[in-house]
């Protein structure tokens, strides 16, 4: 009777341990119908929200299923239906399938990931793209097509940036530099001839003396104007005091001024102009332009004929300083309105005159520039409107 009893008891523990085992599997298989649900239900449209091109290719390269919205569609002239059962080959510009082949070569021999990238012409615009490829078994592949044309763009920007503060930061070097040699010079005549005047027995002697101290602080003094009126203009702060300019009276003045100065192998000749032409524009500026360029043809002309005038045509007016002097070779032709663009490097002078002409120039809403032939001569040409 006991022995009976006993057995029950194990045969019911082993039932229990049964129907456990069985309630465990089923609820395994409720919880993954669940989620398989889920997935069915919701599925869909996790893939839908993603802003990334998303399908499965076979190793052959055609796309045998498309698990993203029409929105990411990168495949121009095709709807959505159409790229299933197509190959990606007919679909892209060769350079573009090219590089998606071999991403996927690279997985299927690998066995792992790959990252590549192509760019094609997308709605009127070259978009680039990056492809991550995955294995799935040995039949297909999971592609996940990126859109990173924005990111290349601020790559660029990053980039052209960069550049462009590298090259700021070289040119205040080389302005720093220059502007430290160019100071040094006057200011060590300066100083040691006034030293030197101080001292000086003779009259004659101690004129000479101070002739060359004021004609450095001439240079001095033309130097820093030239380092405030460029870092004005190159800050854009520079303001124009524009009012009616009577050009003939401008002309008259600087013809005055430079063949007070001028070497007697060396001719200034304002040529025939019309004497009534006015111009609204700022006076100074206006001189300033005008002054530089003809101390430059009068530097670089040992002998011969400088001469300058002005001309109405199509609605601006057009100056020109004309010269017969050394010319300019077309490699410095090409430089000369930059910083530092210098006709001769060994004449003394900054480099900035011309930059600041330029910069004036085209401030006050004209167009400057060179035609010349080395040993030839050169002439200089300014537009400005007749109404700034």
């Amino acid at each position: 009777m006991e022995s009976c009893e006993q057995k029950t008891k194990e045969e019911l523990v082993k039932l229990v341990a049964t129907l456990e085992r069985k309630l465990e599997e089923v609820s395994s298989e409720l919880t993954l119908y669940k989620n398989q649900n889920f997935c069915d239900k919701y599925g869909p449209h996790i893939f839908g929200a993603m802003s990334d091109m998303l399908t499965i290719i076979s190793h052959d390269g055609t796309i045998v299923e498309l698990i993203s919205s029409a929105e990411t569609n990168h495949v121009e002239g095709t709807t959505v239906q159409n790229l299933i059962n197509a190959n990606v080959e007919d679909l892209l510009p060769e350079s573009a399938y090219r590089s998606l082949r071999q991403n996927m070569d690279k997985v299927i021999t690998t066995g792992r990931k790959s990252v590549a990238g192509h760019s094609m012409m997308f709605r009127g615009e070259l978009r680039h793209y990056e492809n991550q490829i995955f294995p799935l078994d040995e039949k297909y592949l999971f592609c996940i097509c990126h859109d990173v044309t924005n990111q290349r763009k601020v790559e660029q920007e990053l980039i052209s940036a960069r550049l462009k503060a590298e090259e700021s930061d070289r040119l205040k070097s080389a302005f720093l530099a220059n502007m430290s040699h160019e100071i040094r010079t006057p200011l060590n005549s300066i100083v040691g001839f006034s030293r030197l005047a101080i001292d000086a027995k003779e009259e004659a002697v101690k004129k000479q003396y101070v002739e060359i101290v004021e004609k450095n602080s001439d240079i001095l003094l033309n130097l820093f104007n030239d380092i405030l009126d460029l870092s004005a203009l190159e800050a854009g702060v520079l303001q124009l005091a524009v009012e009616p300019v009577s050009l003939i009276s401008v002309c008259e003045m600087l013809l005055w001024e430079h063949r007070c100065t001028l070497r007697k192998e060396v001719s200034l000749i304002l040529d025939a102009v019309d004497r009534e032409l006015m111009v609204y524009g700022d006076k100074h500026r206006i001189s300033q332009v005008l002054d530089n360029l003809l101390s430059n043809a009068c530097k670089f002309t040992p002998q011969g004929t400088v001469r300058f005038g002005f001309e109405s045509k199509n609605n601006v007016i057009q100056f020109y300083v004309q010269d017969t002097g050394i010319g300019v070779s077309p490699e410095k032709a090409s430089t000369i309105f930059r910083r530092f663009g210098k006709v001769n490097d060994f004449v003394q002078g900054t480099g900035l005159g011309l930059t600041i002409c330029r910069l004036l120039v085209e401030k006050m809403g004209g167009r400057i520039w060179i035609r010349s032939k080395l040993g030839h001569g050169t002439t200089f040409y300014f537009t400005l409107p007749q109404q700034i």
